[in-house]
């Protein structure tokens, strides 16, 4: 191997590495601006470049900096780790929540609806609901599955809608100082009574706003800190990741992330409209307290530019 190569590769080996610590690093860092909040949505691609760089030091020989790369992508895969080791879940009936997305209220209700009953859902939050979806909503066999409903339409991105099988009670804007509707009611599932349900859309990071974003998750996550010991489970767009740490910070007093609990792994939701139609990153959650999630899988919603989600909880 000529001297210029082997200096390139290690050169190389070493952007890799260093990609890999930023990752550990974004993966704690309270993100404010543009470049930090959108980086650390990519933090789980660093594993990528770690084991590129792990490869490099093994063939040009170097030791010291295979080691050193070694405790980095270490590092890397334990802040990840929680996805993948799943939870024992305890006997009891299980209860379906999913997630939509209607990017405008523009989504096909009808496929939702397919969704909905092929999961056999017993709560739905969906995001993005005008009046006109919400109409096209109740003409689906949603209104007969899930007959209790509290929705807050409205135009574009700020309405949210949440169905239910069992009977709503004390509705409520979670807070009306977030710039898209957040509801919660209070619903008896099976082995849960008296469980607190979110349907939950925080601002989006747009470029230039991501003050909002800040804000409306500060928000939320003051409102669950204020709510009193119970079962909950608050489900929708949350417009951040697992390692964004605004995004942990609601996992407080008992509130787990459904992914972790099912040992999930990487389950990409959004955006679902680019080339491809890959999503990159998660963004859509289903965080409960009283509850252990046995599984979370995703779903395409034609006219959306986010998958959806479904989770099977048991009661603790």
């Amino acid at each position: 191997m000529g001297r210029t190569i082997r200096f390139v590769l290690l050169l190389v080996g070493w952007v890799l590495a260093a990609a890999v610590a930023l990752a550990v690093w974004l993966h704690y860092y309270p993100s404010r601006g543009e470049v930090s909040l959108y980086l650390t949505s990519a933090v789980p691609f660093a594993v990528i470049a770690g084991v590129l760089a792990l490869v490099i030091f093994a063939a040009t020989r170097r030791w010291i900096m295979l080691t050193v790369g070694i405790v980095v992508v270490a590092a890397l895969c334990y802040t990840q780790l929680p996805l993948w080791r799943a939870q024992t879940a305890p006997a009891g009936e299980e209860i379906v929540v999913v997630s939509a997305n209607m990017l405008f209220g523009d989504a096909d209700a009808a496929a939702l609806a397919q969704q909905v009953a092929a999961a056999d859902a017993d709560i739905l939050s969906v995001q993005e609901v005008t009046p006109a979806a919400l109409e096209r909503l109740r003409a689906t066999t949603i209104a007969r599955q899930l007959p209790h409903v509290f929705a807050v339409p409205g135009d574009q991105a700020l309405g949210t809608a949440l169905f239910s099988r069992t009977p709503l009670s004390g509705e409520a804007e979670v807070d009306d100082e977030t710039v898209l509707h957040n509801l919660e009611a209070v619903t008896d599932l099976p082995g849960s009574p008296g469980t607190r349900v979110l349907a939950v859309h925080p601002g989006a990071p747009l470029p230039g706003r991501t003050h909002i974003w800040q804000r409306d998750l500060e928000l939320l996550g003051g409102h669950l800190r204020s709510l009193p010991p119970g079962p909950l489970i608050a489900a929708g767009d949350f417009n951040a990741t697992w390692d964004h740490i605004r995004y942990r910070d609601l996992l407080q007093n008992g509130i787990v992330d459904a992914t972790e609990q099912a040992g999930a792994g990487f389950l990409p939701t959004y955006p679902t409209d680019r080339p491809g139609g890959r999503p990159v990153i998660a963004i859509d959650h289903v965080i409960s307290r009283g509850f252990v999630a046995t599984s979370v899988r995703t779903f395409d919603i034609s006219g959306s530019d986010h998958r959806g989600v479904v989770v099977s909880l048991v009661a603790s």
